[in-house]
């Protein structure tokens, strides 16, 4: 699959509409050091769930999701990644932690088994760059490996924040609050 068919493949399976009104109904909830990997497990779930299972969620290393017949996706979400909050255009795309080797990673490069295609997902905006042109925006980021200074023209969007509009959720439903109630009713077993 090329980046273009990867690309209308995200536009028509995904429920990005959905994806935008998850992400606002978190905003900063889940960004303390404890709850975020409890936010970034909740939005790589999402785009299965958003995509009735067509995006299969794996959860491996350098592999988020698999594609029904179709390439390995793995998934980075920042908040301002790929447009400004007025929405305009980066002009380079925020850096992003791709692998933590807990350690030097001097002389590393992306694994063989990295996903096919890294997609970038903003608030209100995706985008995809394919492994290859990835790779050019890859450096040594003393623990692990991240991109730097990668231009607007190295992805294709999947939507922009001109693409999705939406109305907030009148009742927001807190995550935090969710899971502190999941525990102790857990607890409560024993």
């Amino acid at each position: 699959m090329q980046t273009e068919q990867l690309v209308d493949w995200l536009k028509l399976n995904v429920d990005w509409t959905r994806y935008c009104k998850l992400v606002d109904a978190i905003g900063n909830e889940l960004n303390e050091r404890k709850l975020r990997f409890d936010k970034s497990d909740l939005f790589e779930r999402s785009l299965e769930v958003f995509s009735n299972g067509a995006m299969r969620y794996v959860n491996r290393e350098g592999v988020d999701h698999e594609i029904t017949n179709g390439p390995t996706v793995e998934m980075k979400f920042t908040d301002g990644a790929l447009f400004t909050q007025k929405g305009k255009l980066k002009k380079h795309i925020a850096d992003l932690q791709l692998m933590n080797s807990r350690g030097s990673s001097a002389g590393r490069e992306l694994p063989e088994n990295y996903a096919d295609f890294l997609l970038i997902c903003d608030s209100r905006s995706a985008a995809v760059v394919d492994k290859q042109t990835l790779k050019q925006y890859v450096v040594d980021a003393g623990d692990g490996l991240k991109t730097s200074k990668m231009p607007p023209n190295a992805v294709q969007f999947v939507f922009t924040p001109a693409d999705v509009q939406f109305d907030k959720l009148n009742e927001i439903y807190s995550y935090r609050q969710a899971k502190e109630q999941m525990q102790l009713d857990y607890l409560s077993k024993f």
